[in-house]
Parts: C-alpha cells; sequence; structure tokens
C-alpha cells in the first residue's frame, strides 16, 4: 500500500507550513491566508491524494484492522447473504467492518469510498456501480487492497474479482424451461447498463438458438431494478403477448412484483403459465411456494471474497488468482410446466 499523504508532505510541495495546510484543508476562520498561498495548498493536495484522517489508532501508529464491504442493494437478499459469508470471515480473523449501501447511486458511492479513506480502512470489498473505474482510481493509485464482488470493474484489466457466472445463471434457467417445452418464453429484465449481468439475456438468447426456437419467441422486457417495475412489466407482456407460456424473471426483485401481478389475475402456476427466476430469495421457497429458481451463492460468494482480500492484506507479496468464478445452481421446484408431458 503506498503512503498516504501526510500535512507535512502537502506543506513541503506547495512551500509553506503544516499549519498553514491545516488551515487551508480545515476551512478554518480567523487567520489570513492569500489567495495564492491557498492555491498552492490545495493543488499540492490534490496532487498527493491527500486524505484527512479520522482514525486516531492510525496516528498512534497501531493496526486499524477495519474493512468496508459496499453493495448495491441491502433489499436484495443476494447481497445479504454476500455481507453475512463475508463478515463470518473477517470476524474469524479479527476485523470490525464498515457496512454501507451505494443504491447503485455513483455520487454515493464516491462520497463513501472517501469516507472510508478517511477512516484509513485496510480494505474494501465492492459491488460497483456503473461508474465504479472512475470512483475507485484513488483506491488504485494508492494501492488499497480491493475485491469486486458479483460485478466486474468495467474498463479494468488488473482486478481481484469474485463472481457467480451471469452467463451461465441466464443460460440454466432458459434451457431448462426450453427442455420442457417452452418455445414462446419472456424474459424479464433489469436495464442496468452493466454488461456482465447482460449476459444473462445474451445467453436466453443463444440457449433459444441452440434449441432451434425463433429469436421473436423470446419477449424481452427490461426495465428498474423493483417489484413494481417486475409487476408493470409483467402485465405489459400479458397484455401484449398472451402466448407466452413462461415467465424468466433475470431479477428476483422483479420477479416479486411479476408473480404478483400473475397471482392477482387469478393465473395458475404453472398450469397457466410457467415462472423461474435467478436469484433465491427466501419467500421462493416459504411456505406454500416452491418457485424453480438459479441459486448463484451469495453466502459462498460473500465468504471467498472475504477471504482474498485477507490474503491480499495478510501476504501482500503473495501471488493470488485474481479473478473466481463460480457456476450456478439449478434448483427445481414445481413453478414449472412439462410440456413435452401434454404433447404425448
Amino acid at each position: 500500500m503506498k503512503k498516504y499523504a501526510t500535512l507535512k508532505d502537502v506543506a513541503k510541495l506547495a512551500g509553506t507550513t503544516a499549519a498553514t495546510v491545516s488551515y487551508v484543508l480545515n476551512e478554518k476562520e480567523g487567520r489570513y491566508i492569500s489567495r495564492e498561498t491557498r492555491s498552492r495548498v490545495l493543488k499540492a493536495a490534490k496532487k498527493l491524494d491527500y486524505i484527512k484522517c479520522n482514525g486516531a489508532s492510525y496516528l498512534k501508529g497501531k493496526a486499524r484492522k477495519l474493512v468496508a464491504i459496499l453493495v448495491p442493494q441491502f433489499e436484495n437478499q443476494f447481497f445479504t447473504r454476500i455481507i453475512v459469508g463475508a463478515e463470518e470471515i473477517f470476524v474469524k480473523h479479527g476485523y470490525d467492518m464498515v457496512i454501507c449501501n451505494t443504491f447503485d447511486n455513483p455520487e454515493r458511492e464516491r462520497g463513501i469510498i472517501h469516507r472510508m479513506l478517511q477512516q484509513r480502512v485496510d480494505g474494501i470489498l465492492l459491488t460497483p456501480t456503473t461508474e465504479g473505474l472512475k470512483n475507485t482510481a484513488i483506491l488504485r493509485r494508492l494501492g488499497i487492497k480491493m475485491v469486486m464482488v458479483d460485478r466486474p470493474l468495467e474498463g479494468e484489466k488488473d482486478f481481484y474479482w469474485v463472481t457467480t457466472d451471469n452467463y451461465g445463471c441466464g443460460y440454466k434457467g432458459a434451457s431448462h424451461l426450453m427442455e420442457k417445452g417452452h418455445k414462446k418464453i419472456a424474459y424479464i429484465s433489469w436495464k442496468s447498463n452493466i454488461a456482465d449481468l447482460d449476459n444473462r439475456q445474451k445467453a436466453v438468447l443463444d440457449a433459444a438458438k441452440e434449441f432451434g426456437i425463433p429469436q421473436e419467441n423470446i419477449v424481452i422486457k427490461e426495465g428498474e431494478f423493483s417489484a413494481d417495475e417486475g409487476y408493470r412489466l409483467t402485465a405489459e407482456t400479458l397484455a401484449e403477448n398472451p402466448d407466452v407460456s413462461a415467465f424468466f424473471y433475470g431479477f428476483n426483485m422483479q420477479a416479486l412484483g411479476g408473480i404478483k401481478c400473475l397471482i392477482g389475475r387469478g393465473i395458475d402456476i404453472p398450469k397457466e403459465k410457467s415462472v423461474i427466476m435467478i436469484g433465491s430469495p427466501e419467500w421462493a421457497v416459504t411456505g406454500r411456494n416452491n418457485f424453480t429458481h438459479v441459486n448463484m451463492g451469495g453466502y459462498k460468494l460473500g465468504g471467498s471474497a472475504a477471504e482474498l482480500l485477507m490474503n491480499m492484506i495478510r501476504h501482500p507479496n503473495k501471488k493470488i488468482e485474481k479473478h473466481t468464478i463460480f457456476n450456478c445452481t439449478l434448483v427445481e421446484g414445481d413453478s414449472v410446466s412439462n410440456l413435452c408431458k401434454r404433447v404425448s
């Protein structure tokens, strides 16, 4: 890890004193500082990537033993499981955690990263937003240990990453439907603008091609990441394409709203419409629910990512595999009809 710049470092580059630097950077009042001096200080601080330290123990030279976990959706149980899996590993190694929700908001992500640097965290687990590359630039410059979880750091080749095969998730779900004889399928998806997540949709279309199903028989609907949007897109599909035999939800939050729409309209699952989803929220297999789904193994991802980060922190010179991609698992429930049996 690169050494953090100090007030003295900034003062030396700016040609002034540490006290003057402190006045400028902390925006104190009561002392006159010329515009020219203020400008030199700010330019020097920016050049050195100066980050104010809020951790007293760091100032005393003690190890922080503090890591940050940044995820985009607390309401998504997939990320909750990632956090729980990671926590178990960090606690075992005696590390404390700061857990933050970025809400998939790049500006919020940027602000949290800055605050974590102020806390002098030893490392960061991060599921990046669409501006993750830009927002993590300072982490890379400072040499802060970080591991991407679920999503890659798009635009960067040299990064550490633990994920589930998103293409495989889409392919397994789609091929399962097609093996059951479904030839008119609606794929309900989140318009994420994240290439790796979009691989789920690509896999659905590739599976259709392999099964000899015309592309126009795959109805693609994209929208926001929410249950309400899942409801709306499902209703829209039913109105425009009433002959679809199955709904494939690429994200479990949309599945929640979509299934509510189907049930609310008195549609029998799976007799009238089959349902499959990517993700394994508790509600999918709670009570009378027993939905076929693709399990992405969030708990395993979190634990693996945390172990990777601990290795990077504790053994900085050790050569470690950068990318770990786990396979997904199809969990069969009773929400998919076998149309092949009906034909026979």
